[in-house]
């Protein structure tokens, strides 16, 4: 009885625990969905622009071949958050597949999950993040992004990949790789303005100006990536809290089922034996 007792206390406590951490989360995903947004405004900005340069000089140095490749993959830095960094792993294996067995593979990775995993896969990890998703800012995808611009126009990198995990809704989101250099998205192309025409005037080439505007679009894209990736692990350690919650509530109540039983049966015992001891003193007298 005493063991139940105990039990049923660790698991109150344990509910009580999941459920504070369940409603935390669920209290941040908003923030980190908003904030992803409007890096996506900023960066699309940033799209059009590059691409009405582009129909003035010519864009990215990549000419279609995938030699020298660098693949920034996102993964989380902590546990308690499901199947959020399998499906990341999935997604790597997945794009390894299509990339050119003889090309080149560096990878940037953030979260010691994704170290790990590719260090299984014995690739070469170029440099390693390892903080906490919500940690790092926009400085510091600056600073990322200020790198790879590097390593681009010393023609370190023809092509750069990101694996990530894309935010859809609070209860689902969807591991996936994209290529951000050197193709422009066809979708975000189409939807240049009249309002931009003739807003970039350029009489002759300026690699610096293209460079500059490559940079700030990489970076706003690489930093709504980074922050859906947040929201992502957020909304999966949100649903795995819930699970915990409910595992735990259903294991509190059987365990509160069984002390009850426990208790009956106790009680019915107790019962018994007095009956038998008062029939017993009965036969005694007679």
């Amino acid at each position: 009885m005493q063991e139940l007792t105990k039990k049923i206390n660790a698991l109150n406590t344990t509910k009580k625990i999941v459920r504070v951490t369940e409603l935390s989360t669920l209290s941040k995903l908003g923030g980190y969905r908003q904030r992803a947004e409007s890096a996506v405004a900023y960066y699309t900005t940033i799209l059009k622009s590059l691409q009405q340069l582009s129909n003035t000089i010519s864009f990215g140095a990549g000419e279609g071949t995938e030699e020298n490749i660098a693949i920034l993959m996102v993964t989380s830095n902590r546990g308690l958050c499901g199947a959020y960094n399998l499906e990341v792993f999935k997604q790597i294996d997945k794009l390894l597949t299509t990339l050119p067995t003889d090309a080149n593979k560096e990878f940037i990775v953030i979260g010691n999950q994704g170290q790990r995993y590719l260090e299984r896969k014995e690739q070469t990890i170029i440099q390693t993040i390892n903080e906490p998703l919500e940690a790092i800012n926009l400085e510091q995808a600056t600073i990322l992004t200020t790198e790879l611009i590097r390593n681009i126009r010393s023609g370190r990198f023809d092509s750069i990949y990101v694996v990530f995990t894309q935010y859809l809704n609070a209860v689902q989101s969807q591991a996936q790789f994209t290529k951000i250099y050197p193709d422009l998205p066809e979708a975000e192309v189409a939807t240049v303005t009249d309002e931009l025409s003739g807003v970039l005037d350029f009489e002759e080439q300026d690699d610096e100006l293209e460079y500059q505007l490559l940079e700030n679009y990489l970076c706003g894209l690489i930093y709504s990536m980074l922050l859906y990736s947040v929201a992502s692990e957020y909304c999966a350690r949100r649903i795995a809290m819930k699970a915990a919650n409910e595992n735990t509530s259903e294991r509190l109540d059987e365990s509160i089922a069984l002390r009850k039983k426990s208790r009956l049966q106790q009680a019915t015992g107790e019962l018994i034996d007095i009956i038998t001891g008062a029939q017993i003193i009965k036969e005694e007298k007679e």
